[in-house]
């Protein structure tokens, strides 16, 4: 399959920290289609890869103008620990590699970062509300906004009366 060919479900995912900031935020419009991406895993569906530097870029991502809460930051370095969360250390390898790919797409150092961490874990996608990162062309992973595939899980919702 080619990196820019949709695929019916996630096999190997990467999440960049902008889509567990908007998770534990509960933003408008994206916390559902987080929800069920960490449901798939949840279930052993697949697992979720990211990054060492995400325990830390979750606290503040430069796109975020406020904070976490300690309340929010603890809950999700809590649920880090789920056996479904793989991360990849970030070494001298994956800096190098970085520091090429920031300057053959026009990358900020943390989004190469997270792009050098996702080939390195032979994802299929990383997945990002981060329009530079996403704008990405690379022929060994597909970079996009995440996003339900197959069956959605929907919240229940109260009967009408």
């Amino acid at each position: 399959m080619a990196a820019s060919e949709p695929a019916e479900q996630y096999q190997r995912p990467y999440l960049e920290s902008s889509v567990l900031i908007s998770w534990i935020k509960g933003e408008a419009g994206r916390q559902w289609t987080v929800d069920h991406i960490l449901r798939l895993a949840e279930r052993d569906i697949f697992k979720i890869y990211t990054s060492t530097l995400t325990l830390a870029e979750v606290h503040k991502h430069r796109d975020q103008p406020k904070l976490l809460s300690n309340e929010q930051d603890e809950r999700i370095l809590a649920y880090f620990e789920h056996d479904f969360f793989q991360f990849i250390d970030v070494d001298r390898n994956i800096g190098e590699h970085a520091n090429r790919l920031c300057r053959e797409h026009g990358l900020f150092p943390n989004d190469a970062i997270h792009l050098a961490c996702a080939l390195r874990a032979g994802c299929d996608v990383l997945l990002s509300w981060n329009g530079r990162l996403n704008r990405v062309q690379h022929p060994h992973i597909r970079t996009e906004e995440p996003r339900m595939l197959g069956q959605a899980e929907l919240p229940e919702m109260p009967l009408p009366q």
